[in-house]
């Protein structure tokens, strides 16, 4: 009778607690094909929510960045 045994670890993954950043990053993230759509995902919402957030910094008349202007109860500069 054969006895099961479990899963075997695939050659060149990381197994240990990561020394280092270079070590988490080559050894983690990047040894599993897996993990790229997730990095792809992430790295596009970042960038979408980073532009939208400059966006609405620069065009939103409520947005008051420049001192000269945040004391100001009215609007006048539209």
């Amino acid at each position: 009778m054969t006895q099961r045994s479990m899963a075997t670890i695939r050659p060149g993954l990381h197994t240990g607690i990561p020394k280092s950043a270079s070590d988490l990053r080559n050894n983690i993230w990047l040894s599993d094909a897996g993990a790229y759509p997730v990095i792809f995902v992430l790295s596009f919402a970042t960038c979408f929510a980073g532009s939208f957030i400059t966006y609405c910094c620069v065009k939103n008349p409520d947005v008051r960045i420049t001192t000269g202007r945040r004391q100001q109860l009215i609007r006048d500069w539209e």
